[in-house]
């Protein structure tokens, strides 16, 4: 079905064949190989494939290599033409998405326990303890309350909570006028 075709292309991270690194881009991913890889041993330059670092000890260096360097064992062939996720064996692709299926169902199963306990605690935590902490600026005005012992300042919505709204021997802001504190947003 389509649901499963775009799941499977989400799911499957960049990842490196040679070595089954995973990877947060396949920018990163192909840094990787060029740098780990595609290597030549001899010269350090940085090949873009397998084929063609073999290619290139060959013509520069007149040597044969026949295996990926740094690779894990039975991913060390010089043929395949991998750049980043392109040129992957559909058998491969295939298996790692299997593995990754496994692992995501383990790690969801896991979640599911912990989140149902945790899911509790935070419920009666949140209508307990967090209720009289001030109410956060971008409602545009602070209640009484989060102010203690302080009136309510006409005319300046937004104050971040905690500066005092009236500091001796300052007029108490009015609309539009510029803001008396440094560093104060406009009233």
């Amino acid at each position: 079905s389509a649901v499963m075709g775009r799941k499977k292309k989400k799911q499957l991270k960049p990842w490196c064949w040679y070595c089954n690194r995973d990877f947060d881009d396949e920018k990163i991913l192909i840094q990787h190989q060029k740098a780990k890889h595609f290597k030549c041993h001899i010269c350090h330059k940085k090949l873009y494939t397998g084929p063609g670092l073999a290619i290139h000890c060959m013509q520069v260096h007149k040597e044969t290599i026949d295996a990926v360097p740094n690779a894990i064992p039975g991913r060390t062939d010089i043929e395949l033409e991998i750049y980043g996720m392109e040129g992957i064996p559909e058998k491969d692709m295939d298996e790692r998405r299997r593995l990754l299926e496994q692992k995501t169902q383990e790690s969801q199963k896991k979640k599911q326990q912990d989140d149902s306990d945790e899911y509790d605690d935070d419920d009666s935590a949140a209508s307990t303890s967090f209720q009289p902490q001030p109410v956060q600026p971008q409602q545009g005005y602070i209640p009484p309350m989060a102010q203690p012992g302080l009136p309510p300042v006409p005319g300046a919505p937004g104050m971040p909570p905690g500066i005092p709204p009236l500091m001796p021997g300052v007029p108490p802001l009015m609309p539009g006028m510029p803001p008396v504190m440094p560093g104060m947003p406009p009233g």
